[in-house]
């Protein structure tokens, strides 16, 4: 089923119940706020540090999990497995005041479940917008509620907290009536048997070979690789910049990562209309801002020059996080469109991990304790993405 053949109230709670899906994505945000009192309770400080960590990579092998079963199950369904884990693992991830069960708790919560919904979202996505314009303005919006839930979740789990650091798990009830509307609204979406069958018949008509259908995906995963790990520097260590370049304390560090979210929002709820213009050149623009940000952060390093480069670094990061999500959709055969996006979300998740561990070893290079002048050199590799996917529109215009 497609979204011309739905009625419109129909597709409104559908897209609703899709959009506040996003909460396992954005899951963390609850629990962020207590990971300082986790670190205070539990003595056992690896697993406490895996408790940070694990889900992401985790959710590496069930991103490419998830995209395999796209494929050949109902995304419907996978959409609500993957949800329903995570609703009983996140809401009860308290239950039980032990390091270790909370953390099992998150890998199958943000690790596992989103996993599997994430890559499941992006496929009923592409289902129900056959049209790449309008499916790149639904993407859009699907991220930019993502934006808000994560501010939501943040806000609500450290008010919660505020009495005991274990109420911020009460957070997680929202989950449940997002699983109710999930299974109500959301309509069939069963693999496209008939998709690959012609794709196989067109195959053999034409004498070509599709076994190489991956092949237009290693540029976007190659520019998600590098442009992600540097833009998650900014997203989850804006806090250390802040701290060794000497420009502020906690609260500013939070109204870095406030405006870089805001903007993220903003820019989201227009992507359809700058992704129908620039087509296969999105991605440019966000890699000349992101490369130039890091540069004047770097050299510059000033609160002025932060509040800034964070607003548009955080607009332009989520005009690519849009756009390598529905390009992706696009470059690959129908019937593949699920495998290809666990593998670029299982790329996406790679790079979460990567940022720290890349700056520990890039600090470790350099002879520095410091991350500020670790900002020029990714923005040399901004830059450099950035030319290698002028040669790629270039190329495209030429064929």
């Amino acid at each position: 089923m497609n979204a011309k053949k739905m009625s419109k109230a129909r597709l409104a709670l559908a897209l609703a119940a899709l959009f506040l899906s996003t909460s396992c994505t954005m899951g963390d945000m609850a629990v962020v706020p207590i990971f300082a009192n986790l670190f205070e309770v539990f003595p056992q400080t690896a697993i406490v540090n895996g408790i940070i960590s694990w889900p992401s990579i985790v959710g590496l092998f069930f991103c490419l999990i998830g995209g395999y079963l796209t494929d050949k199950m109902d995304k419907k369904w996978l959409m609500v497995i993957g949800f329903a884990l995570y609703t009983l693992t996140s809401v009860f991830g308290c239950a039980i005041e032990n390091v270790y069960y909370i953390a099992a708790c998150r890998c199958l919560a943000t690790g596992a479940g989103w996993g599997l919904t994430s890559t499941a979202a992006f496929a009923i996505i592409a289902d129900l917008y056959e049209d790449e314009n309008k499916r790149g303005t639904v993407n859009g919006w699907y991220n930019a509620s993502m934006a808000l839930m994560g501010a939501a979740l943040s806000f609500i789990g450290g008010i919660l907290a505020v009495t005991a650091w274990q109420n911020a798990f009460r957070t997680y009830w929202i989950n449940v009536p997002i699983l109710i509307m999930l299974i109500a609204f959301l309509p069939s979406l069963p693999p496209k048997k008939e998709a690959a069958a012609e794709s196989k018949a067109a195959s053999a008509a034409s004498g070509k070979d599709l076994t190489g259908w991956y092949k237009p995906l290693i540029p976007i995963i190659i520019q998600v690789l590098v442009v992600a790990s540097c833009y998650y520097v900014i997203a989850y260590m804006i806090s250390v910049f802040v701290a060794d370049a000497g420009i502020g304390n906690e609260a500013f560090s939070g109204t870095l990562s406030s405006v870089g979210t805001i903007f993220s929002f903003l820019a989201n709820l227009v992507f359809g209309l700058y992704y129908a213009k620039l087509k296969k050149a999105t991605g440019l623009p966000s890699f000349l801002v992101l490369g130039a940000g890091f540069l004047l952060m770097g050299l510059v390093p000033t609160r002025g020059v932060s509040m800034v480069c964070c607003a548009l670094m955080g607009a332009f990061w989520g005009i690519f996080y849009s756009f390598f999500y529905t390009e992706t959709t696009v470059v690959v055969p129908e019937e593949k469109q699920g495998t290809a996006l666990g593998i670029i979300n299982a790329v996406n998740g790679l790079c979460m991990v990567v940022c720290t561990y890349g700056v520990t070893a890039l600090e470790g290079v350099m002879g520095t304790e410091s991350i500020v002048p670790l900002f020029p050199i990714l923005g040399v590799l901004c830059l450099l993405i950035a030319a290698f996917a002028a040669v790629l529109v270039i190329r495209a215009k030429n064929d």
